[in-house]
């Protein structure tokens, strides 16, 4: 329902983990709903990140598996990178 939908992504907004995995190299500001995960060598993280300018939200996925780095925490810049060029392609290139 929308109900559901609507409280499960305000419950996504804060969540708490993850800092520095979607949200890590985006700008100042910049709203995520997010939910992480790590188990073993598996790291991910999924969610929205809105757009500035009210120009719309980009659904976001990354999972890294069996990583050749050598820690969880070594994954997570790279979580980050892949996010701010997913933001900034949807934000430069509005056509």
């Amino acid at each position: 329902s929308e109900e559901s939908s609507s409280l499960l992504i305000d419950i996504m907004y804060r969540c708490q983990t993850g800092e520095a995995r979607l949200k890590g190299a985006l700008p100042p500001g910049t709203q995520v709903a997010h939910k992480t995960g790590t188990i073993g060598e598996t790291t991910n993280d999924v969610g929205i990140i809105d757009l500035p300018d009210g120009a719309g939200h980009v659904i976001t996925v990354v999972y890294i598996k069996e990583s050749k780095l050598p820690d969880n925490p070594a994954m997570e810049p790279v979580i980050a990178n892949i996010a701010r060029a997913i933001h900034d392609y949807f934000t430069f290139n509005r056509g």
